[in-house]
C-alpha cells in the first residue's frame, strides 16, 4: 500500500514524541504529507465552536512542540487544532477528511483496575478508522503510568 498521508494525533504525552519521529521516519521514505492534530474535547454544556482559553494554550505548546520534533527530525509537518465532543470521532472524522492513509499514534502504558488499557479513544479509532493505524507503545517501565 502506498502512503500519501499520515495522521499523528496527540495528547501531550510522552508517547507523543515516538509517534512523531517515527510517522516522520515513514514519511520520508514514501514521500509522504504528515499532519498532527490535537484535539480538545469541549463540553457537552458548551457550544461546539466554544473558545476553551485554559486548554487552547496547552493545545498550542503541544503542536509547537511537535513541529519541533519534526524539525529535529528533518522534516516539515502540517499541524491542527481541532474541537470534538469527544477525541476518538474527532480523530475519525480529521482522518476521512484529509483522506489519509495512515494514522500513527503514540499509546501511554497506563492501568486502570490493575490491568493495560488502551483506553477509549483509541478503541474507537482501531474500530472506526477508514485507512492503517499504528499504535506506537514504549517500554512499560520507562513510561512510569501515562
Amino acid at each position: 500500500m502506498e502512503t500519501k498521508r499520515i495522521l499523528v494525533p496527540i495528547r501531550g504525552t510522552g508517547a507523543d514524541e515516538e509517534a512523531i519521529r517515527l510517522a516522520c521516519t515513514l514519511a520520508q521514505k514514501a514521500k509522504a504529507q504528515v499532519y498532527v492534530a490535537h484535539v480538545i474535547e469541549v463540553e457537552r454544556s458548551l457550544p461546539l465552536d466554544a473558545q476553551v482559553d485554559s486548554e487552547l494554550e496547552k493545545a498550542e505548546e503541544v503542536l509547537t512542540r511537535a513541529e519541533d520534533i519534526a524539525a529535529d527530525v528533518g522534516y516539515d509537518i502540517d499541524t491542527d487544532l481541532l474541537q470534538a465532543r469527544d477525541a476518538g470521532p474527532g480523530i475519525i472524522e480529521e482522518a476521512m477528511a484529509r483522506e489519509v492513509d495512515l494514522i500513527v499514534m503514540g499509546v501511554g502504558y497506563k492501568k486502570r483496575l490493575g490491568e493495560f488499557d488502551l483506553g477509549e479513544t483509541i478503541a474507537h479509532v482501531l474500530k472506526e478508522a477508514p485507512c492503517q493505524v499504528l499504535l506506537y507503545r514504549g517500554a512499560a517501565s520507562a513510561q512510569n503510568g501515562q
